[in-house]
């Protein structure tokens, strides 16, 4: 630490239109100018950031001024709050006022994960003045209809409720009834109510899931619910997507997990940022990618623990992340030495490793595995048969572990999957325990052949893990609604365009579902699982196999499921394979 640190309070910020936003300033109380770090949140400025990612007070001391602001609407900033819509304009103004200000060299750099980092992506694409690097982690913005807001064409209910119940609705509540303690008073009961029914879980039940309206609060009411009537692909999802759908001029850092529920936003904009450096037309990007999910950084989950230098606090030795930072910031902003991190630092799961490359590794090659007799995984279709289960929409598979951010008992990440398994309504595929390592790397996408009996319904695929002694491990996963199966057609990505089709009962179709990423070793020992199901709840809103939303809708039917395998209909999971010895970091 170079410098004494002085900090400052509702430092202010008048915007053109007149709004006043505030800010936490931390600077070194020495004389001179120095780079500013800014970041813009919803959720309270001096609400404590863990500080292992990202601590203001020791950044400030090796030589920043750091900047926390409540954007508008919330917390101490004026003005109204509305997702998204403000943050392009009032991040540019408030860059170019960062730059502007007597203790500033005049080049600003941005920082923040989740929201903060979506400020980030909105503000320069207003290319302010003064704004000169980004480092954007587990960022919200793009892939609205790949896990943001829908996936596979399912809704993202338990992200959405969750986020608009426990980040948003306490503030806003707050301000509704300012003045008016009687009305805080009921409203806060509302809302307890509420809170608890999303601790047990029984919110997530309710059908339709608009009758969540009359439990809840202003903002469900009208920012997150009418959502979950609106189709992927839409004014939400385009307005949602904008400001990373195209490469910025600045160096970027992207930090990810590969359990964050804005996985592929990460690896999209690092591949955005990468493409544009190899035309020059952007620097070279950095990229970190642990075994983290969105709220957890530990490395350390219920059923697995990666050890301490998996996490954010360590990072296999070259410091926390907020050091991480500091170095890199230090870097593009003061043209200071090389960071000690590689331009590539990625997490590998099975050997419980960090690896170092110069970019992200794609795979060496590609593998089909079929689903076999059995519930065999096998490198070659068998003979043609066909497996069956029932799917129940008021008796869900129930979310356990995976890239999730929801309210309840079930936290995020690589959990068990016995009790899942165990279920009627699951079937299960697996391989012989492998001989030799092998190493997933990149995109998992499936296809599977499949009839229902419903004119509409999910297909939801899983990626396991399964130990020596029989633990079986989720690792990623995916979706995709039927009746949108044209829209997610070859890549299991959903795409707009096509429209929706209902399913002909009984009549076979060929489904593509996209499990995102992952890079995992499994060892000599392990054997490798699918896990084939309707449902993934409250993850995903269910489908109640009529055609109708479950945010509309309270009836269902069973839908009674065919999944064929072998033959001239090989269902079938596509897996990346690495094969290179690359380095170790």
């Amino acid at each position: 630490m170079k410098h004494q640190v002085l900090i400052e309070s509702d430092v202010e910020t008048r915007l053109s239109d007149g709004t006043v936003l505030r800010s936490t300033v931390y600077r070194p109380a020495s004389k001179g100018q120095f780079p500013v770090l800014l970041t813009r949140t919803p959720y309270g400025r001096d609400l404590a950031v863990n500080s292992a990612y990202f601590n203001p007070p020791t950044v400030a001391a090796s030589g920043f001024v750091v900047i926390l602001q409540d954007v508008r609407g919330r917390h101490g900033s004026d003005g109204t709050f509305r997702p998204a819509e403000h943050e392009a304009n009032d991040g540019a103004e408030t860059v170019e006022w960062a730059a502007s200000l007597p203790y500033s060299s005049g080049r600003v750099g941005m920082w923040g994960r989740s929201y903060f980092a979506e400020t980030q992506w909105r503000a320069a694409r207003r290319r302010p003045q003064g704004l000169a690097a980004l480092a954007s982690g587990i960022c919200a913005a793009g892939n609205a209809d790949n896990g943001a807001l829908f996936r596979g064409g399912a809704f993202e209910l338990g992200t959405r409720l969750s986020w608009g119940h426990s980040s948003i609705a306490i503030e806003e509540i707050h301000r509704e009834c300012a003045g008016d303690p009687g009305r805080l008073a009921r409203e806060l009961d509302v809302w307890n109510e509420l809170d608890a029914g999303f601790a047990d879980g029984a919110a997530y039940a309710t059908l339709p899931v608009n009758e969540l309206k009359s439990r809840a609060n202003g903002f469900l009411q009208s920012v997150i619910l009418p959502s979950a009537s609106e189709d992927p692909g839409g004014e939400l999802s385009q307005a949602w997507d904008w400001p990373t759908s195209e490469p910025v001029p600045y160096p970027t850092l992207h930090i990810g997990g590969w359990f964050d529920i804005f996985l592929p936003n990460t690896l999209a904009q690092y591949r955005s940022q990468l493409q544009a450096s190899r035309t020059n037309s952007a620097p070279r990007p950095h990229l970190i990618l642990g075994p983290w999910s969105h709220t957890n950084f530990s490395a350390i989950f219920p059923d697995t623990a990666f050890g301490a230098l998996a996490s954010s606090a360590a990072v296999n030795g070259h410091g926390d992340l907020s050091s991480i930072h500091a170095s890199w910031f230090h870097h593009v902003l003061n043209e200071g030495p090389e960071p000690e991190v590689p331009p590539a630092l990625v997490y590998f799961m099975g050997e419980n490793q960090w690896r170092a490359f110069d970019e992200l590794p794609a795979p060496d090659t590609r593998m089909d595995l079929f689903l076999g007799e059995q519930g065999s995984l096998q490198k070659a279709p068998g003979t043609q048969r066909v497996e069956e289960y029932s799917y129940d929409p008021l008796n869900p598979v129930p979310t356990t572990g995976g890239a999730t951010m929801h309210m309840g008992a079930d936290p995020a990440g690589p959990a068990e999957q016995s009790a899942v398994e165990n279920r009627d309504d699951v079937l299960i595929f697996t391989t012989s325990p492998l001989e030799e390592p092998l190493t997933v790397v990149g995109d998992i996408t499936a296809t599977l052949f499949a009839a229902s009996s419903a004119v509409d319904t999910d297909f939801v695929v899983r990626l396991c893990r399964v130990t020596p002694d029989g633990q079986s491990i989720g690792l990623a996963d995916g979706v995709v609604r039927a009746s949108w199966r044209d829209a997610c057609a070859d890549d299991g990505v959903f795409h707009a365009g096509p429209p929706k089709r209902p399913l002909t009962p009984g009549q076979a179709e060929e489904f593509h579902i996209n499990l995102w990423s992952t890079a995992c070793t499994f060892q000599p020992g392990d054997s490798i699982r699918i896990q084939i199901t309707s449902s993934c709840h409250p993850r995903w809103d269910r489908n109640l196999n009529t055609g109708a939303r479950a945010a509309d809708s309270s009836e269902t039917v069973v839908a009674h499921q065919h999944i064929f395998l072998g033959g001239g209909t090989p269902s079938r999971i596509n897996l990346g394979i690495l094969t290179d010895n690359a380095s170790q970091a």
